[in-house]
This record gives structure tokens, C-alpha cells and sequence, in this order.
């Protein structure tokens, strides 16, 4: 049997610190590890100029936005929780889904941009929902101010 852990997905938006805060809130209750998973790639316009260099930026500003996350949450200092900050290129949902295969509990937070993909929720969360193989907590907008 796995050591029960909570997953959840960062991005650097304020819906993804929402679900940090909520997911770390959620693994004090169940005494669980939570990995804090950044996902990375390229975008289309630099996938034309990839050079070494540009995937060496592109990677250190994934780092740094998942530093700032787990700052959000002092690193899950003085809470008991083993928060550890896992950075994986890839897209985000296949990252995600992957990370969370024998999870306990996935935890996304929805985009709320207008896009017509995610009106109510983003893409990743959107993936996670329908391919999960574990329970999924979308955490909505509104938790943005928790």
C-alpha cells in the first residue's frame, strides 16, 4: 500500500495559490506528504527560437514561480506536513495526472480567464476531471481570497 499523499499543481496563478493553500490545509487533516508540482515547456513562439538557452530560461522561470509558490506557504513550515516542490517539464495536465497516479487527492485550481475551453475552469483542471485516477478538488475562483 502507498504512503497516502495529497498532489497538487501550481502554476503561479492566484487560482493555483488558492489550491496550495486548500491542498496543504488538507493534507494537515489527513497527515499526508504533499508534492507541490510545477509543470514547464515551451510555448509555441519559442518552441521556433529553442535554443539551449532559451530552454534554460524558460526552466528557470518555472523555478522560480514555484519557489514563490511554496514561499506562499512558508514551505509548510510549522504545520507538520512534508511539502516538497517537484518542477517536471511537460504539459500540465500529463504532468499532473502522472504525479497524482497513486495520490490520495488531487487538488487544481480553476483559471477563471473567460477562455471558451475554461469558462468555470481551466484546461488542466478540465483534464484532470475526466482522467484521474484518483479523487479530484478543483478548488474555485472564489477560494482565490482564502
Amino acid at each position: 500500500m502507498t504512503e497516502p499523499t495529497i498532489v497538487v499543481g501550481v502554476d503561479g496563478s492566484p487560482g493555483s495559490l488558492a489550491a496550495l493553500r486548500v491542498a496543504l490545509e488538507e493534507a494537515q487533516l489527513l497527515q499526508t506528504r504533499l508534492p507541490v508540482v510545477m509543470a514547464w515547456q515551451l510555448t509555441w513562439p519559442e518552441l521556433a527560437l529553442e535554443t539551449p538557452t532559451l530552454v534554460k530560461q524558460v526552466e528557470r522561470h518555472a523555478a522560480e514561480t514555484l519557489e514563490a509558490a511554496l514561499v506562499t506557504i512558508d514551505h509548510g513550515r510549522g504545520t507538520g506536513v512534508e511539502v516538497s516542490g517537484e518542477l517536471v517539464g511537460g504539459h500540465g495536465s500529463t504532468v499532473l495526472l502522472d504525479a497524482a497516479h497513486d495520490a490520495t487527492l488531487l487538488v487544481v485550481g480553476t483559471r477563471g480567464t473567460g477562455e471558451v475551453i475554461g469558462t468555470l475552469i481551466g484546461s488542466v483542471a478540465h483534464a484532470a476531471i475526466h482522467h484521474g485516477r484518483c479523487p479530484i478538488l478543483v478548488v474555485p475562483a472564489s477560494a482565490q481570497d482564502i
